[in-house]
């Protein structure tokens, strides 16, 4: 039988949401379906920039940075419009391999909208986080690499 290090993944997944149950259900999810060796989280935008000054700060930063972030939109302290207004100039160039998915239960078709001014953000997904949600993120474009099995590992960011 496998074990999950077998399995061809994401090394790394930062959820960033305040609520609680809302990180557990993305945890439980992430793992249900073997989409990452680790989750990482951080309770709101301020949290998740502090995280990612840390990693930063070390000299070698590689496999450090996590290749994708959840973010939740409606967040005490700084929220996620917030976090992307600084990630965008300050962490995007220095993590390119950084790829960032709104998981907000947001409706506001404004919210929609303003998430395509990032090209940073590549999908806006409705919480709850679903186990068909990740099946399709594993084909998507921006994750399919982390997922096709070996013979494709030279093309991980």
């Amino acid at each position: 039988m496998n074990t999950t290090e077998d399995l061809p993944m994401i090394k790394k997944v930062l959820c960033v949401d305040d609520d609680a149950l809302s990180l557990t259900i993305s945890e439980l999810m992430l793992n249900s379906v073997s989409f990452t060796e680790q989750i990482d989280t951080a309770i709101d935008g301020k949290d998740a920039l502090d995280y990612l000054d840390k990693i930063l700060e070390e000299k070698d930063t590689t496999g450090k940075a996590p290749q994708l972030i959840l973010l939740d939109i409606n967040m005490p302290v700084m929220n996620g419009w917030e976090f992307l207004e600084e990630f965008v100039p300050a962490y995007a160039e220095k993590l390119p391999g950084t790829k960032i998915i709104i998981l907000s239960s947001t409706i506001d078709p404004q919210d929609f909208e303003q998430a395509k001014k990032f090209p940073v953000v590549v999908d806006f997904i409705s919480k709850p986080l679903g186990l068909d949600m990740l099946e399709s993120l594993k084909e998507s474009e921006h994750f399919r690499v982390y997922f096709a099995g070996s013979g494709n590992e030279d093309n991980k960011a």
